[in-house]
């Protein structure tokens, strides 16, 4: 009875398939009920999205459990017989079956010879024949396009489900973007969704790994990232589309692509689709205030076209938001436009838009700049795009934003066919590509920083304003290195503070906060707070609360190196209110997730955390991952502390890897490495930045690299990285940075002495000094941060090299250590544990070590429990039995352990959004992840899974 059907495994369908699967087997279930009714399943989506192959794969399903599957299609066609296509599926059952249909003679006669029926009672005589065929055996009547059906389908779908008692799942699909206001299925399907027997599952398009598995299902390789990426945007994850732009020879709308988008395009009146091609011209989101501008239409007139391309689906609107139904019927509609009609419409946008960006907010500039100079230039508006250009990049250097940047150098591209540049912007050409350099500071492309400062220079008049060449060397000074053919930042800064002269002005503010930034990172604390004191007094001369912000933020990291704690936090609060107040939103993000990170080493972990959280929120809201990623780093870091590694690589992957920083990846993966004990992958990673010259020595990287080190036992090259660490922090003033840099380098040497390879004796005293200097300018206030901690254990570690009993300093470093998390703990624990067994405090020190060895276990930090096994063994101290084997659910952060308890009771992504209270999409997310990070293809397998784990810890238990 069953029909066969061979068909790939539709990707990204997991959750559809696992509750189509009950349906199956709630209905064949009731097979032997005394009440059996008919339930259906409602399969809803945009023209290729899958609906058909996920009909024939729950075919496949249903002919694995014996049902009986078939199929009638509905077609788009004026006429046809009367229930064409039930009558379709059901003379497939009777001649797959060879059911006998006595009790409805009539209908089993024409069924099986396949004549029409003209009786008018044939929607009654089909009804009795389905639930005779279904009661004789119970299967699955699927009924394809039902926006095409015509009016007796649709009663029968209704009269089937309403009446029928019969073993049956009745499973319907239709195009969701057929579905105009007045068409004619829409209230069949409102009663439909109304039934409680009904299920419904809208199919959405896939996500980049449904996209990349299916590009590499039907081209045989794996496609790189950017063009999955590209592929997903076009596509917007619908198979079809992604099939065809996959074939298509050029980057095109593909023919077959091009008509059926098109369709419902083609009924548009003239100025519903003259409208629809403006649209088109304007982007993939349409603003419609600017698009009503942009059209020169009364409003009404406007309206009546708007509503018509809405009503067509040709234009969806979700909440507040007006976007084409697909990216590429946007495209289709955009390849329709002639060029010199085009050209118009670009003209008629950048006319709207002029105002909005002129005259507007810095957020009104930066959201409709970039826009303004790409239809000015469409246009052939060189000044207009020249100007344009400028503005969205001075908006978006206030956002922080690193496409700011290409705005200034396509300004820079046009300052010739300007005749009057300098003039309509008040910059010379050299500013262009300061102004860009320093928009990309920070994004770890120091090679194109470096080409925009060189080509700065360049274009410095020798006998030009002063005030600019300040700007320009300013810039240079700022820069994170060196730049090679250019003089060294010293001298460049040193160049711009005298080209400023005395008198107040916003260059000499902006060289002395960027004097103070170089002296910084030089470690110079004392010079750095006096010059940022002085960018504070010029600043606020001026009045300009931009500069007063990035004075102040200058300021609180001299002050807080050099142990005023307390005060640094107050200024940083100081420069975010005035950044807020100077409208400078990216400052105002970076001065937060700053102040976050000081506030977590000061101890202040809820507060700091809270606020790193709020700085990614708001960074998403305004669209730049780069402070999305600085936010996140915060409390990466802090989870890695506290010993959630799986929680923190989850987040590290979501929130810091989209920003493409690969410096700042590369830190943040050695960090998650080295907690976990894979030391010899992170010194891979260390080894690719010290080639890159991104890994210098000092206390940013060095630590990190004596851990790598100590881990694989390279006690040489701890006692080098030790020794080169000293040496970058030997003229610094800051007793913080000095007691890090004495942690860091004690523990070295105790380590390679332990090992047998001694110290020199300068190292011992480079050490000791830095010790000093620390101990003699320690304070209560800095004392209890986290440099407080590396300050108490650096002197324990020298007791320890001194061969002098430390249980005394262990159990202080121990107790401060525990402020900053319980991974952070285990070392202080370690050597505590270590002393008070060598110096016969053994109970003490067994019950540490026991301790100890199991956090360490189920932190997942395997270094540290290798580490308490070997002091365990040495000192004779037995351990309890400990599962080495990893159990399979422990590489899911804790959202994801509750996501899998949800699954495995067959909970929907709808559900689980429930009861977590996340969004549906963040479900899907969460689904993807574990089914990926569990190797299992669908939600069953992760279900069983799950049920194994359990199973396998219930009986540890009970051993």
């Amino acid at each position: 009875m069953a029909r066969t059907f061979e068909l790939e495994q539709p990707l990204g369908r997991d959750e559809e398939i696992v509750l189509a699967d009950g349906l199956l087997r709630a209905t064949l279930a009731d097979a032997g009920s005394a009440d059996p009714h008919v339930r259906a399943l409602l399969v809803g989506g945009d023209a290729g999205i899958g609906k058909t192959t996920l009909v024939h794969a729950l075919g496949a399903r249903a002919a694995a459990l014996d049902l009986g599957f078939t199929v009638g299609h509905c077609l788009d066609l004026a006429t046809g017989p009367p229930f064409g296509p039930v009558t379709e599926a059901l003379r497939a059952i009777v001649k797959h079956s060879g059911t006998r249909l006595e009790v409805v003679p009539g209908p089993a006669r024409w069924l099986a010879a396949g004549e029409p029926s003209s009786s008018e009672g044939s929607l009654e005589s089909l009804l009795l024949a389905t639930e005779a065929l279904a009661r004789a055996a119970p299967f699955v009547l699927a009924l394809e396009d039902l926006h095409w059906a015509d009016t007796t389908v649709r009663d029968f779908t209704l009269a089937l489900l309403r009446t029928c008692r019969a073993p049956l799942l009745l499973i319907v699909t239709l195009r969701t973007d057929e579905l105009t206001r007045r068409h004619p299925v829409r209230p069949l399907l409102l009663e439909l969704t109304r039934s409680p027997a009904t299920t419904r599952a809208d199919l959405e398009g896939l996500d980049t790994d449904g996209v990349a598995q299916l590009a590499q299902r039907r081209t045989g390789h794996t496609l790189p990232a950017l063009a999955v990426s590209q592929l997903l945007e076009r596509s917007a994850g619908n198979p079809l589309h992604v099939e065809e732009l996959l074939s298509a020879a050029d980057s095109a709308v593909p023919l077959l692509l091009h008509d059926l988008l098109l369709r419902h395009a083609d009924k548009l009146s003239t100025g519903s689709a003259r409208l629809a091609r403006l649209a088109s011209v304007g982007g993939s989101t349409i603003d419609v205030e600017v698009l009503r501008e942009a059209s020169g239409l009364p409003d009404p007139q406007f309206q009546t076209a708007l509503q018509e391309a809405l009503d067509a689906n040709v234009i969806v609107r979700v909440r507040d938001r007006f976007t084409f139904r697909h990216a590429l019927l946007r495209e289709a509609i955009h390849d329709d436009v002639l060029p010199h009609e085009r050209s118009k419409m670009h003209a008629a946008y950048a006319a709207a838009l002029r105002g909005r960006v002129e005259s507007g907010t810095t957020a009104e500039r930066w959201q409709f700049g970039a826009a303004l100079a790409l239809h000015a230039y469409a246009g052939h508006d060189i000044p207009l795009t020249f100007r344009a250009s400028v503005w969205a990049g001075l908006a978006g250097k206030q956002y922080g934003a690193a496409a700011a940047a290409d705005h200034f150098e396509r300004a820079l591209e046009l300052w010739d066919r300007v005749p009057d540049a300098g003039a309509v912007t008040g910059l010379v050409e050299a500013d262009l590509p300061r102004l860009a350099a320093k928009v990309l500071a920070n994004e770890g492309v120091g090679d194109r920083v470096q080409d925009l400062l060189r080509r700065a220079v360049a274009l410095l008049d020798p006998d030009g304003d002063p005030l600019a060449a300040c700007r320009v060397y300013t810039a240079v000074g700022s820069s994170w290195g060196e730049v090679p053919e250019l003089i060294s930042r010293a001298e460049a800064l040193e160049r711009a503070i005298t080209l400023a002269g005395d008198e107040p002005s916003r260059e000499l503010a902006e060289a002395l906060i960027a004097s103070s930034f170089h002296h910084s990172n030089l470690e110079e604390y004392g010079l750095a707070l006096r010059l940022a004191s002085r960018a504070i007094s010029v600043a606020d001369t001026l009045g300009a609360k931009d500069l007063l912000a990035e004075a102040r933020w200058e300021l609180a990291d001299p002050l807080f190196n050099l142990g005023r704690c307390a005060e640094a936090l107050t200024v940083y609060r100081d420069a975010v209110k005035s950044a807020q107040a100077a409208d400078e939103p990216g400052m105002s993000l970076e001065a937060r997730g700053e102040l976050a990170y000081f506030m977590v080493i000061c101890g202040l972990v809820d507060d700091g955390l809270a606020l790193a959280r709020q700085v990614r929120t708001d960074a998403e809201r305004a669209g730049l991952p780069r402070f999305v990623a600085f936010g996140a780093e915060q409390e990466v870091e802090w989870l890695v502390w506290d010993g959630r590694f799986a929680d923190a690589e989850a987040l590290f992957e979501e929130a810091c890897l989209p920003a493409k920083q690969d410096y700042r990846d590369r830190w943040m993966r050695v960090t998650l490495l080295l907690a976990r004990g894979e030391a010899r992958s992170a010194l891979a990673i260390e080894e690719e930045g010290i080639a890159a010259g991104t890994a210098q020595p000092g206390v940013g990287h060095s630590p990190r690299l004596i851990d790598a080190c100590e881990e694989v036992s390279d006690h040489q090259r701890m006692l080098a990285t030790a020794q080169a660490l000293l040496a970058t922090t030997a003229p610094t003033d800051s007793p913080l940075r000095l007691a890090l840099a004495a942690s860091c380098s004690y523990r070295a040497m105790v380590a390679a002495r332990a090992a047998g390879v001694p110290p020199a004796e300068d190292l011992i005293r480079t050490a000791a000094d830095a010790l000093d200097v620390a101990q003699r300018h320690a304070t209560s206030e800095w004392s209890q941060t986290w440099y407080g901690m590396h300050l108490a254990l650096a002197e324990a570690y020298e007791a320890q090299l001194a061969c002098l009993p430390a249980i005394a300093q262990w159990r202080g470093a121990a107790e401060l250590a525990s402020r900053f998390g319980r991974y952070t703990a285990l070392r202080p624990q370690l050597e505590l544990a270590r002393e008070l067994l060598a110096h016969g405090a053994r109970e003490e020190g067994k019950e540490i070590l026991i301790r100890l060895r199991h956090d360490a276990h189920a932190m997942g930090a395997r270094w540290y429990e290798e580490q308490a096994t070997l002091a365990a063994r040495r000192f004779r101290v037995p351990l309890p039995q400990v599962d080495a084997r990893a159990g399979p659910l422990n590489v899911l952060t804790r959202r994801e352990r509750e996501v899998l308890d949800l699954v495995s009771t067959g909970a929907t992504d709808r559900a689980i959004a429930t009861a977590l209270f996340i969004t549906e999409k963040t479900a899907s997310t969460h689904v993807g992840r574990v089914l990926a990070k569990l190797g299992v293809a669908n939600r069953g397998q992760a279900a069983a899974v799950a049920r194994a784990a359990d199973g396998a810890t219930t009986a540890r238990d009970e051993r």
